[in-house]
């Protein structure tokens, strides 16, 4: 039986490509504002608050901070060891890469130029100059990436089949189970786990890739 084509890879990012798992904590860490923020988690989860509203309360704690300070805060979530071969492998082979993160693009497009991914989907932290404002445009949330995958599969004209998708977390799910190969890397629970194909537990995580290359015709 001959092998399907790869076409596509879909990248989460935190916790995937990059080893903090929540950059939106990282960052209340990072700004010394976390216990302002303990009580929204909890919130949203009581459902007293939208995810919207939930990113709004966040994003009001940073309000005033430059942009130098807050992309500061990548230093400290470092990439993960093999992320910039796993990378390179799809670009080396003209394979779109594309991600889909709920984390901040202040962030993302850092990442985006380091790897090399085509785009990053995520959320934009909105600023006056360099001063952020305390407003965010949300995208990308906890339950939407599923949606999200459908609009990268129309426009890059490309089956469920064709992708690998790489991911950490529970938001990740719908894109591990729907991609024609999906990888979780060091998953943040078991449910993530069984979600997967195949799992990548430690760095680092290139070593997927005999896998992908085993599962998919890479032309």
């Amino acid at each position: 039986m001959s092998k399907t084509v790869l076409k596509l890879a879909i990248f989460d990012i935190d916790g995937t490509l990059r080893r903090v798992r929540d950059p939106w904590i990282h960052l209340h860490n990072h700004l010394g504002v976390s216990e302002l923020a303990k009580e929204f988690p909890a919130r949203w989860q009581k459902g007293d608050i939208s995810y919207d509203e939930w990113a709004e309360l966040d994003a009001a704690l940073w309000r005033g901070h430059s942009r130098k300070k807050i992309v500061g805060a990548l230093q400290l979530n470092p990439l993960r060891a093999g992320a910039r071969k796993l990378v390179d492998w799809f670009n080396s082979r003209s394979i779109p890469c594309v991600g889909i993160s709920s984390g901040l693009a202040i962030f993302n497009a850092v990442t985006a130029e380091e790897l090399g991914i085509k785009e990053i989907i995520s959320n934009e932290l909105k600023f006056e100059g360099n001063i952020c404002n305390g407003k965010i445009a949300i995208q990308v949330n906890e339950e939407n990436k599923g949606q999200i995958m459908d609009k990268i599969l129309r426009r890059y004209n490309t089956m469920e089949k064709e992708v690998v998708a790489f991911g950490d977390g529970t938001a990740d799910i719908p894109l591990l189970t729907r991609a024609g190969l999906g990888v979780a890397i060091c998953p943040s629970n078991n449910v993530v786990r069984f979600s997967a194909d195949l799992v990548v537990g430690e760095e680092p995580i290139d070593k997927a890739l005999p896998f992908v290359e085993k599962h998919f015709e890479v032309k």
